[in-house]
């Protein structure tokens, strides 16, 4: 699993333990069987490539006690947790919900800007990803910014074999400010295919902003795709409603090589 921005402030086992039950989720809507298989025997075989801590910036001694919201974020809170600690009336849920959505895209977009200018950070971050691929790797499944990092790295490596790509919520084809930048650069207005790839799934949400622009990626990288929509509710960027749907459970199980997915 490549996770997206705003991870700064957590790490690799966190986000394992957070989102295996979302994952598993998918997999029972999609009618897998899981049954063959304890919790933890499943968990064993899910690693998450982690690069957050690279945004992470250092403290500035001259501002110790700045109250500078300008920094790295958390996760942003969705909006049913702003509505229950601070118990806003339950019909601004709405507006809030775009809020958060809106400032979430933003600095999203603050932090692709640093990835695609900072050559240095740009291989580090891959790095993070490759070390975790291998011969073993059957599945691996990308969320918004960490799509980009994952469709480049193995654009980069045709010889890693990865039977299933799937990439959630992806601004993969925003132009031009991020289609335009990837590695390697699109031809002729097509992206290129990553040749160790055998199927790639891409699930984008309604509503979701980081994939309003291009929702489907078969246009701009060929129509092998499979593209599928999904409804995430008030959560539309949050990668756990993407895991918990069952085409992102379907798309999973043909990856792992369940041919009736």
């Amino acid at each position: 699993m490549v996770h997206g921005a705003f991870h700064e402030l957590w790490g690799p086992y966190r986000l394992l333990f957070r989102w295996t039950p979302s994952m598993l989720d998918g997999l029972e809507a999609s009618g897998t069987d899981l049954s063959t298989q304890t919790f933890q025997q499943i968990r064993e075989q899910i690693a998450v490539a982690f690069w957050g801590d690279l945004f992470r910036p250092r403290p500035d001694p001259d501002h110790a006690t700045d109250d500078d919201s300008a920094g790295p974020a958390a996760p942003a809170d969705s909006p049913d947790q702003i509505v229950e600690t601070m118990g806003i009336d339950i019909t601004h849920l709405d507006a809030i919900g775009k809020a958060v959505s809106a400032n979430t895209h933003q600095k999203t977009l603050e932090h692709l800007a640093q990835y695609f200018v900072d050559d240095e950070l740009r291989t580090t971050v891959q790095q993070r990803v490759l070390h975790h691929l291998g011969p073993e790797t059957e599945v691996v499944v990308a969320h918004s910014m960490g799509t980009i990092v994952a469709y480049e790295v193995l654009a980069a490596n045709p010889h890693i074999e990865i039977p299933m790509l799937i990439t959630l919520g992806s601004p993969l084809g925003v132009t031009p400010f991020i289609f335009d930048n990837l590695r390697p650069a699109p031809t002729a207005g097509r992206g290129h295919w990553p040749a160790g790839v055998a199927a790639w799934t891409n699930v984008a949400a309604q509503n979701d902003m980081a994939t309003a622009a291009a929702p489907c990626l078969a246009p701009l990288f060929g129509g092998g795709i499979v593209d599928e929509l999904v409804y995430n509710g008030r959560h539309p960027h949050d990668i756990e409603p993407y895991l918990t749907a069952a085409e992102t459970g379907r798309a999973i199980a043909r990856g792992l090589g369940d041919p009736t997915r």
